[in-house]
């Protein structure tokens, strides 16, 4: 099984390479547009970072978990917004690390 750094790499990647803006990304994966990532949704956006199907749904179930502030089992903007700016600050103090 894929290491928890190594899936948070891996989302990192896709959020920040392969849209715009964090933003975009969120709307991309909110299918039903209701403002909010379901697990369902999360499960699909694993998926799309090339995480091993079998275990989407637990790292899906995992980050709602870990993340959902106001524990109403899914994501809104500012939820999902923050978890991207720590994935992001946490890519770049291991690039820092990597290049010492």
């Amino acid at each position: 099984m894929a290491s928890k750094k190594a899936i948070l790499s891996k989302i990192r990647i896709l959020i920040t390479q392969g849209f715009a803006t964090p933003e975009e990304a969120f709307s991309f994966f909110d299918k039903n547009e209701d403002g909010y990532l379901n697990k369902k949704e999360l499960k699909n956006l694993v998926k799309k970072a090339k995480v091993n199907r079998m275990i989407s749904g637990m790292v899906a179930g995992k980050m709602i978990d870990g993340l959902d502030k106001d524990k109403n089992k899914k994501f809104d903007w500012s939820e999902f917004k923050l978890a991207v700016e720590d994935l992001i600050a946490e890519g770049l103090k291991e690039e820092k690390k990597a290049s010492k």
